[in-house]
């Protein structure tokens, strides 16, 4: 239904129609043409003219708002639909109410079993008290035995630590004594490697001593003796091939005379032409050769092995006293009889 054919709507002091003409609404209830308000156009405030109080109109159109088209509406059709509303709001609320009711003695059954149930729970849980109350009890016992073991451990432990440290000190002191005997053992070294040395030179003087007290000695045999028995042994030389060099070595008998048994009787090398006697092949060789003098006790060899000694000249009797060095003693039965001397 439009608001035109609302017969109702008209001016409140001319009784125009809203189909003549247009109406306003002011916020006080009335209902006025513009005419009756005196004005020709529209204005936000008037007076309204039962009232006498300033108020703000409103065109009374499709265009207003909820609070004020209430007011123009059927209220036959208003009062179906709120009817509808009522009807839809009570049956919202009574289908909830008739769950709740539903949940409620599902929930009262519920508890009704449970109830029963809790019967056997409560038999069942003094049974597991008693159970835990006798194993609370063999745990107090227990304690009470690991307690007293703790108690014999620390005392152990404690006279463990005590020995240690007894120990400790004790180990100390063999450190202490042990630094004292590596000093002494170091001064004795010392002291053994003075006298060592002084032992040495004195062998050394010895040597030296003896050997010029050789040198000087007058032989004991006849000198035409020796020439006889080299001239002797000469005339029946016997052959041997040497395996370094290569040659014919001549050996002559050997002297029974005892007037001459420490005299030793040199070998002559004879020369062997289908071999190079002046290269050196048989370089593994140890043997030597040489040329001896008449009248000397030893051979002055060179020893293919060694390039250093090839190179130096040979010496004779006369001179091997002068180049050779008497050799220091290595026998260390002495060092026995060295007393040990305290600085």
């Amino acid at each position: 239904m439009s608001l035109n054919e609302c017969y109702w709507i008209r001016c409140n002091r001319c009784t125009s129609a809203l189909s003549q003409t247009q109406l306003h609404l002011t916020n006080c209830g009335h209902i006025f043409c513009l005419p009756c308000l005196g004005l020709d156009t529209k204005a936000d405030r008037v007076d309204c003219p039962n009232c006498k109080t300033s108020t703000h109109l409103l065109e009374i159109n499709s265009r207003l708002g909820h609070n004020k088209s209430v007011y123009f509406k059927d209220p036959e059709i208003e009062f179906k639909e709120a009817l509808k509303k009522f009807e839809k709001i009570r049956s919202f609320q009574k289908f909830h109410y008739e769950n709740n009711i539903k949940n409620m003695t599902a929930q009262y059954r519920r508890a009704a079993e449970a109830a029963k149930s809790s019967e056997k729970i409560k038999e069942d849980f003094k049974k597991r008290e008693a159970q835990l109350l006798m194993a609370v009890k063999e745990k107090d016992n227990m304690l009470k035995e690991k307690e007293e073991e703790n108690s014999n451990l620390k005392n152990k432990i404690t006279h463990l630590n005590q020995m240690i440290s007894k120990y400790k000190q004790g180990g100390r002191a063999l450190q202490e004594r042990v630094k004292e005997l590596e000093i002494d053992s170091q001064r004795s070294k010392e002291n053994f490697m003075a006298v060592q040395n002084k032992l040495e030179s004195m062998n050394l003087k010895r040597r030296r001593h003896e050997d010029d007290k050789i040198g000087n000695q007058k032989p004991v045999f006849n000198v035409s003796q020796v020439s006889f028995n080299l001239q002797r042994g000469l005339n029946q030389p016997t052959e041997k091939k040497s395996r370094s060099s290569g040659c014919m070595l001549l050996e002559r008998q050997k002297n029974n005379d005892p007037q001459f048994q420490h005299f030793r009787q040199p070998s002559i090398p004879k020369f062997k032409p289908t071999k190079n006697f002046f290269t050196l092949e048989d370089t593994k060789a140890d043997g030597s050769f040489g040329f001896p003098a008449v009248g000397d006790d030893s051979i002055c060899g060179i020893g293919f092995n060694k390039p250093k000694q090839a190179f130096r000249p040979l010496s004779t009797s006369t001179q091997r006293r002068k180049d050779r060095v008497p050799a220091i003693s290595q026998d260390a039965s002495i060092i026995s009889e060295i007393p040990l001397f305290n600085n």
